[in-house]
């Protein structure tokens, strides 16, 4: 019964976050540029659901999309899963395989380093500080979602260069903007929505006193 409640769950906060997109942005835009609210729902499922939900809410949003907003046909319709399953291979929680090979990897790093065979570079360290888990949620959230706004605009600018409408970097411009705008749409929904999702549990206490 559990992982149909989720699923329920999942699919009211996507259909809430399709609702919003198509209804309420057009109202809060920045200088015509509208944040994504579908892919900020989306990095919160992610993050907080896995990729089996992800992809479920994704294909979901992308053919409710594609009947309602598209000027490409099937463009939506394959952009969104892809674009989702492609981030959320990075963004998802890890499975204890998963982070005993990254143990595995980032030692061996580790001592290429200290025998003078490799220099240590800043992504190096910054797996080193995380290397026993996930990153947080807050930094995990709002870096999806940035990143997979930044991937469909990016997919869109280039068929309009295929189809010989000319790109500056006024266009580039306005590609980081929404990406940013849907970061913050991201940390803005993100407590209401995994509230929503069940990740913020009561913990109840024991018959010692002791919370659980």
């Amino acid at each position: 019964m559990k992982p149909l409640k989720r699923a329920l769950k999942a699919l009211f906060v996507t259909l809430l976050a399709y609702l919003l997109q198509v209804c309420v942005m057009k109202y809060l835009t920045v200088q015509g540029i509208q944040g994504s609210v579908v892919f900020a729902a989306l990095s919160i499922i992610i993050v907080s659901c896995g990729k089996k939900y992800a992809f479920c809410a994704s294909c979901l949003i992308g053919m409710m999309m594609e009947c309602m907003a598209s000027s490409v046909p099937a463009l939506y319709a394959i952009a969104y899963p892809v674009i989702t399953m492609f981030i959320a291979q990075t963004f998802a929680d890890m499975s204890d395989r998963q982070l005993e090979r990254r143990r595995v990897i980032i030692e061996g790093l580790r001592v290429r380093v200290s025998e003078g065979k490799s220099k240590e570079h800043w992504w190096q360290r910054f797996m080193l500080r995380y290397r026993d888990s996930d990153l947080p949620p807050v930094v995990r959230i709002p870096l999806c979602g940035a990143l997979m706004d930044f991937l469909l605009n990016a997919v869109l600018a280039a068929y309009m260069y295929l189809i010989g409408e000319e790109l500056t970097l006024a266009h580039a411009g306005r590609i980081l903007v929404s990406a940013a705008y849907t970061a913050a749409l991201s940390l803005i929904l993100m407590v209401p929505l995994r509230y929503v999702l069940g990740m913020y549990r009561k913990r109840m206490p024991r018959e010692g006193g002791e919370l659980l």
